[in-house]
C-alpha cells in the first residue's frame, strides 16, 4: 500500500514505540510553551522534570534519548536555558559523562558472565531464605564495581528466562514452536496456581537483587 508523506512521518516518528507514545510526547511538546509563557519559566521547568521522568518510565515502549531529546531542545527553544548554559553543564559534567559511556560500554563484555553467576545461584542453591540472601549480596558485591541498573537488568534477565522455560512445560508448548509469552490462557488449569507461585518467587528474587544493588551503591559513596 502507498503511504503518503503524512503517514510516513508518522510511522516513523519515534520509530515502533504505540501510536498512543507518539501522541503523548507531541501533546507534550504542544503543552511546553503555553505553560511556560502562561505559568512562567517556574512551572514549566517542573512539567518538564515530570516528563522526563515519564519518558524514562516507559523506556521499554521507546528508547528515552529520542524523547527526551525532543523536550531538551524545546527546553532551549522557548528559553528555559541557553545554549551555552547547555555547553557549561555538560563541561562539568563530562567526567560522570565518560564514566557511564564506559561503563555501559564495558558491561557488554561482562554481561554473559552476570548471567552466568545468577543461573549458577538459582541452579545451585534450595534453600529460599539462603537463595535470597545470596542474591541480595552478589547485587551488593557487582554493584560496587559495575553499574547498579546493568546488574539489575541482569537479573531481571535471568528471571525471565526461568519464567519462559517454565511457562513454555506449564503450556505443554513443544520446542519446535516459536519461542514468545504464552497467553495464561493455554495453561493447564492444575498447573496455573504453580505459574502463579513461580511469578511471585521470581519477583522476590529480583527485589532481594535490586535491595543488594542499593546496599553496593552507597557502600561506594
Amino acid at each position: 500500500m502507498q503511504l503518503t508523506v503524512r503517514q510516513a512521518l508518522v510511522a516513523n516518528f519515534l520509530g515502533g514505540s504505540p501510536d498512543w507514545y507518539k501522541f503523548t510526547v507531541v501533546a507534550f511538546l504542544l503543552i511546553n510553551p503555553l505553560v511556560a509563557f502562561s505559568l512562567g519559566m517556574f512551572a514549566a521547568g517542573w512539567l518538564l522534570i515530570a516528563e522526563f521522568i515519564f519518558v524514562l518510565a516507559m523506556a521499554l515502549r521507546c528508547y528515552p534519548l529520542q524523547p527526551g531529546g525532543l523536550l531538551a531542545i524545546e527546553a532551549v527553544l522557548i528559553g528555559m536555558t541557553t545554549p551555552d548554559g547547555v555547553y557549561q553543564e555538560t563541561l562539568h559534567n563530562f567526567p560522570v559523562i565518560l564514566l557511564l559511556i564506559f561503563v555501559v560500554a564495558g558491561i557488554h563484555f561482562l554481561r554473559e558472565i552476570l548471567l552466568y553467576v545468577f543461573s549458577r545461584i538459582l541452579l545451585g542453591v534450595q534453600s529460599k531464605p539462603l537463595l535470597g540472601l545470596m542474591f541480595c549480596a552478589a547485587g551488593a558485591f557487582l554493584s560496587a564495581f559495575l553499574d547498579a541498573l546493568t546488574v539489575t537488568a541482569m537479573v531481571m534477565a535471568v528471571a525471565e528466562g526461568f519464567y519462559r522455560i517454565y511457562q513454555r512445560v506449564a503450556s505443554g508448548q513443544s520446542d519446535a514452536q516459536p519461542d514468545g509469552w504464552i497467553d495464561d490462557g493455554s495453561v493447564p488449569e492444575l498447573h496455573r496456581q504453580d505459574l502463579d507461585q513461580f511469578r511471585g518467587f521470581l519477583r522476590s528474587l529480583v527485589m532481594h537483587a535490586a535491595v543488594g544493588t542499593a546496599l553496593g551503591g552507597v557502600t561506594t559513596l
